[in-house]
């Protein structure tokens, strides 16, 4: 297994404030630096040139030099599909997605155009070449990149609310799925991609927020569709919390990697208190995910967000070798700290468990030999 080369993943990254964003990464160097091809998802958009345009929940837009923390670790690859891209407009689109390839990090999922947003992003380390799809499955379609529009490549998802009981007002059961032609033509560019690389990564931004451990009814067919087309990997995220994994024909998916280096004010009461903003606050109170008041104010997400992983892929130019996880615990001041297994690992892999079978996923897990990271089969 020495010959192996390593993924490693992490989730949502936003780095906004408060600054400088590199001391969050401190903790995690030692392995992220280490690893032959790292990958995460750049959340918001960083632009001086913001253009609000958000029609659901608006994400301020963060300093352009703070992609720069990205290079410490050495990030080799970011998506950036998802339902904050075009938050701040074309601007933020296009000043996000350059911004990244002028710091030599590879991109994928956003652009000035659809053509530029599809576009995987492929490199190659150690002889083994490797493609790079994102998707943001979430939504809204504001931030959809059209022939003549940035924004970021999409899958289209459905909602379905279906009445229980037959009595006025009863809760529905809601059916979440994505359209068979907007299926169809992810599966096909996953399928073109996969002919041309060694390696294909696929990753979706998708699922809803709150604390449960399940996932929509979309999201493990999505997954299983990309796999059945040649994706090897899935990496998912949007949750801001860790969700279930499981394997698929000998293929990992991470379906909600969490929080990684997530730092704002965005939500916290005081700092944003635009009227959509206060709405929000009240639902997510309702939800029980915080009502704008946080232990740590630039920390906005529930305490069981804390629980965070470094997904972990061993490869080689014929397959993978082997997967797992990384554990980490997000402190008080909002740094991912790395855990072991005799050192408060087992308790994110005791969350990791729940989540999995809190989502019905057969999976089993198992330390590796030195109690570093976790290992898991299907």
């Amino acid at each position: 297994m020495t010959d192996a080369l390593e993924l490693l993943a992490v989730g949502d990254l936003i780095l906004d404030e408060p600054a400088p964003i590199e001391p969050y990464f401190a903790d995690t160097l030692s392995v992220l630096q280490n690893a032959d091809v790292l990958a995460g998802h750049v959340e918001t958009p960083h632009t001086d040139r913001s253009l609000p345009s958000c029609v659901d929940i608006q994400a301020p837009p963060s300093k352009p030099e703070h992609l720069r923390a990205l290079l410490g670790p050495g990030f080799d690859v970011c998506s950036v599909a998802g339902n904050h891209l075009y938050d701040c407009g074309p601007y933020g689109v296009i000043d996000t997605v350059n911004g990244l390839k002028a710091l030599g990090i590879e991109c994928a999922g956003g652009g000035a155009d659809i053509d530029e947003a599809k576009a995987p992003a492929v490199f190659e380390r150690g002889g083994v070449k490797i493609g790079f799809l994102s998707y943001n499955a979430t939504g809204p379609k504001l931030g959809w990149a059209t022939s003549q529009k940035p924004g970021c490549n999409y899958v289209d998802v459905a909602t379905y609310y279906h009445q229980k009981m037959d009595m006025p007002g009863s809760p529905p059961r809601i059916h979440t799925f994505v359209w068979e032609d907007s299926l169809e033509q992810m599966q096909q560019e996953v399928e073109a991609l996969s002919r041309q690389v060694d390696l294909t990564v696929v990753a979706f931004h998708k699922g809803n927020g709150g604390i449960t451990a399940a996932l929509d009814t979309y999201e493990r067919p999505l997954c299983f569709a990309a796999i059945d087309a040649g994706a090897d990997v899935i990496l998912g995220h949007h949750h801001h919390l860790l969700k279930g994994i499981e394997v698929y024909h000998g293929k990992p998916i991470f379906h909600g990697l969490g929080n990684f280096v997530t730092v704002t004010y965005a939500m916290t009461a005081g700092y944003n208190d635009t009227p959509e903003m206060i709405r929000y606050l009240k639902q997510r109170a309702a939800e029980g995910r915080g009502d704008g008041h946080y232990p740590t104010p630039y920390y906005p997400w529930a305490p069981v967000s804390r629980n965070t992983v470094i997904a972990k892929v061993l490869f080689r130019k014929d397959g993978l070798v082997d997967y797992g996880f990384i554990p980490c615990l997000i402190d008080e001041t909002g740094v991912p700290r790395l855990k072991d297994r005799e050192n408060g690992g087992q308790e994110v892999l005791d969350f990791v468990v729940k989540q999995t079978e809190g989502a019905r996923l057969n999976t089993r897990f198992s330390w590796s030999e030195d109690g570093s990271w976790v290992r898991f089969q299907g």
